[in-house]
């Protein structure tokens, strides 16, 4: 031994000391244990928390494009209800004024049937052709 040096037992440079309790160095590997263990369920919730970001952000843009095209669907729709609208009054005016000459035919063609029925009965030709009528009837029952 030089001066100066200690005179340590052996045991102190044991990869193991025996001088400190066992449980000591459980809670070291079990600190590391844990510290990596955290490490990882961290570096898993970040992992996840980038996911549902990333998810959440098409999502996002999933709900961006439907609302666009109801969008583009509601201008499409609310072009086509005019054009409707001003198809249907076409139609109504159209109808109307159908209905209106129909009434004017259908007075016209009353006043022409009671001017057909006043030259009839005027007629002196009304009371024989009212009786070649009847004579002809009659020969066809007869056949």
């Amino acid at each position: 031994m030089q001066p100066g040096e200690i005179n340590e037992p052996p045991y102190l440079f044991q990869s193991t000391p025996t001088h400190l309790p066992r449980a000591h160095f459980d809670s070291t590997t079990n600190e590391a244990e844990d510290q990596q263990q955290l490490s990882v369920i961290n570096e898993r919730k970040q992992r996840r928390m980038i996911s549902n970001r990333e998810s959440a952000r098409r999502s996002r843009m999933r709900k961006q494009r439907c609302v666009d095209e109801l969008c583009a669907q509601i201008v499409w729709l609310r072009i086509e209800n005019r054009q409707l609208v001003e198809k249907l009054n076409r139609v109504s005016e159209n109808r109307d004024q159908v209905i209106k000459e129909n009434d004017e035919l259908k007075k016209v063609s009353l006043e022409l049937r009671e001017m057909i029925n006043d030259m009839k009965i005027n007629s002196p030709f009304y009371s024989l052709r009212e009786f070649e009528d009847d004579h002809l009837y009659n020969d066809l029952d007869y056949n």
